[in-house]
């Protein structure tokens, strides 16, 4: 509710959604039994409060958007995608870096403070000061360190201080293994080849789907 009366006052939207995961699986559990697999479940005293939340975003008007078989972030990269294209701002409020990859010039993010103070703005300049790469190279790195969380696998060995340098000099993860042979360290070739799998899997599970068909439009 905090977060709710920080957007709606400081940055006076024109238009605003809030979405929502479901309880169905995603195509990503079908791409990959394990995704998300060690995530802890819900607290069961927040349960009931998500009821309290959906009727205060109904209460405000604000179209509350939920499709089984996708995830919120899913819905939000299409609304956002869909508002770029003719040429609106978004700001995307959320504090996962997943969605650094949907960064443009009329995409932004903005992330909630756990204080209530003011909530920061974050463009694409703001993801390469703070990854080192351009917001579509974001894929990439999470494609290589994976990503915890969501029990993304990435590869084995590679963290993100081995990652960025990497997608820094080959642009991206498939340029990358086209150039595999060239990659000097040995022990890093061999992880990279041996984990090829799992780092073009990891593309796909950290990769936002901005081509859902909702039921609702800008």
């Amino acid at each position: 509710m905090t977060t709710l009366f920080q957007f709606l006052d400081h940055h006076a939207p024109t238009h605003a959604a809030v979405c929502f995961d479901t309880a169905a699986p995603t195509f990503r559990h079908e791409r990959y039994e394990a995704y998300k697999a060690t995530r802890q479940a819900m607290p069961e005293e927040l349960i009931p409060q998500l009821g309290k939340i959906k009727e205060l975003v109904r209460a405000f008007r604000i179209p509350l958007v939920e499709l089984p078989g996708y995830e919120a972030d899913d819905i939000i990269g299409t609304l956002a995608r869909a508002a770029d294209a003719q040429g609106m701002e978004s700001l995307i409020v959320t504090p996962d870096k997943d969605f650094c990859q949907l960064v443009t010039d009329r995409i932004k993010l903005l992330r909630p403070s756990r204080d209530g103070s003011a909530m920061e703005i974050f463009d694409a300049d703001a993801v390469r000061n703070k990854y080192g790469l351009g917001p579509t190279q974001i894929i990439d790195y999470l494609a290589l360190v994976g990503d915890s969380s969501d029990n993304i696998p990435g590869v084995r060995g590679i963290g993100e201080k081995t990652a960025t340098p990497l997608i820094q000099k080959y642009g991206s993860l498939a340029e990358l293994y086209n150039h595999l042979g060239e990659v000097e360290k040995k022990s890093i070739r061999e992880k990279l080849t041996n984990e090829r799998d799992n780092a073009f899997l990891s593309y796909e599970l950290a990769t936002i789907d901005c081509k859902v068909t909702l039921p609702i439009g800008i």
